[in-house]
């Protein structure tokens, strides 16, 4: 009786480990040509990067670990659903490029307002005064 709980023990953890390389597989393209799923492709790329897989389980490395050096050997490719990149810095340039634009847009296009000099007449004549004065004390030397 304890020889088949140990044998049936002995199964199960053998499945379990079968069926977590199987999981990791499926999330993998073939680095070959023929860019099938690891886990159902024959070809020999997919039965070395199983082995690799399966040495690196041995070694205790985690899935993480795994996928990272995956990617290195044989590139991003190889995930199906590769890890996204943080954009949020992307966003923050263009947020601050379109408030620069519209910023730059306002200045640009506003009129010159006449109503910033009170009395802009008054001061045209005094300068035409002026000028005539200087002219004159110019032609005189």
């Amino acid at each position: 009786m304890l020889k088949t709980i140990l044998l049936f023990i002995l199964l199960i953890s053998g499945i379990d480990n079968g069926m977590a390389d199987e999981d990791m597989t499926s999330d993998l393209i073939c680095p070959c040509e023929c860019a099938m799923l690891i886990s159902t492709c024959d070809c020999t790329t997919a039965i070395q990067v199983k082995k690799e897989i399966a040495q690196m389980k041995e070694n205790s490395f985690s899935e993480k670990q795994i996928y990272s050096a995956l990617q290195a050997e044989y590139g991003k490719d190889i995930l199906i659903h590769p890890e996204k990149t943080n954009s949020m810095s992307l966003w923050m340039a263009g947020a601050s490029l379109i408030i620069l634009f519209v910023f730059l847009g306002y200045i640009f296009t506003r009129k010159m307002k006449t109503g910033l000099i009170p009395d802009i007449k008054k001061y045209e004549e005094r300068f035409e005064e002026e000028y005539r004065k200087f002219v004159s004390e110019f032609e005189e030397k």
